[in-house]
């Protein structure tokens, strides 16, 4: 039944997470992105390998651990923004961070070099939750 088949692969979650919603969700989306976890349009059911998830995850016996592999998957820019927001606290208005980053990138880079621009990379983050839109 469903359920004896998902408890390995919930229990392996569990300890990862330690039944944290907002971690249990970013981890399940680690091992999606990996490839440890994925759907099966032919069989149509969610299919994964509990020893891989276990051996790749091994590292990720923290939330701090989770986050950091997810960040740094991100590029340079996208960190430093998020550097910029952490520095702001947990909360704040989009016109703040986007005078900072203004700032930040003529000050102490070459501004046209920025791939990205700032609309863009705050959206991103929201998209990603790292960042919470309150609007």
């Amino acid at each position: 039944d469903d359920t004896s088949r998902t408890e390995g692969l919930a229990s392996i979650c569990y300890r990862r997470t330690l039944g944290n919603p907002f971690f249990l969700l970013e981890f399940v989306k680690l091992i999606e992105e990996e490839g440890l976890l994925y759907f099966h349009l032919g069989l149509f059911q969610w299919k994964w390998d509990e020893t891989a998830i276990e051996s790749m995850t091994a590292s990720t016996e923290n939330v701090v651990d989770l986050l950091q592999r997810k960040m740094e998957k991100l590029s340079r820019e996208a960190q430093g923004f998020l550097q910029c927001a952490a520095c702001l606290g947990s909360s704040f208005v989009d016109d703040t961070i986007k005078l900072i980053w203004h700032h930040k990138k003529n000050i102490y880079e070459d501004s046209s070099e920025a791939e990205t621009g700032t609309e863009e990379l705050l959206m991103t983050m929201v998209e990603e939750n790292y960042l919470e839109n309150r609007e």
